[in-house]
């Protein structure tokens, strides 16, 4: 007999907001630069009205200054929404949807990322790993 239980966590939809790719005319491919560096920004918030459903989007921007140093200038935004089962508690639930709102959002920004970049003059962008960091805490502010 088999006690399995569903997962708690589910997704439920994933879109793009935003997809933006820009070719940097003026770039000089540099040996020396290794990947691209994106400042990821997720969010997570509860759905008001709907118990249990999470809105969660994360946006990825890579070179906003247009350096010729990138061949790209990109700006990805994707949106999910994330449902739990109500066997967690708030906090495990928000801790629990944020990352797997990360791993699915990132996921699918990569995945754009690179298919969009492969039809482009420079070619192919894969972005490397994000990882997920916990906020800083008030105590590990130093001045």
């Amino acid at each position: 007999m088999s006690t399995d239980k569903p997962h708690p966590i589910a997704l439920q939809t994933v879109l793009f907001v935003r997809s933006i790719v820009v070719a940097v005319q003026s770039h000089v491919p540099d040996p020396t630069k290794v990947g691209a560096s994106p400042e990821n920004n997720i969010t997570v918030n509860p759905i008001e009205g709907r118990p249990g459903h999470y809105n969660a989007s994360m946006r990825t921007v890579i070179n906003p200054g247009m350096d010729p140093g990138s061949p790209y200038y990109i700006d990805m935004e994707c949106v999910a929404i994330v449902v739990t089962d109500g066997s967690l508690s708030e906090d495990d639930a928000l801790r629990g949807v944020t990352i797997t709102a990360h791993n699915v959002l990132y996921g699918a920004i990569r995945e754009s990322v690179v298919w969009l970049t492969s039809r482009q003059p420079f070619g192919p962008l894969m972005l490397g790993l994000s990882v997920l960091k916990s906020a800083p805490t008030a105590a590990a502010v130093t001045h």
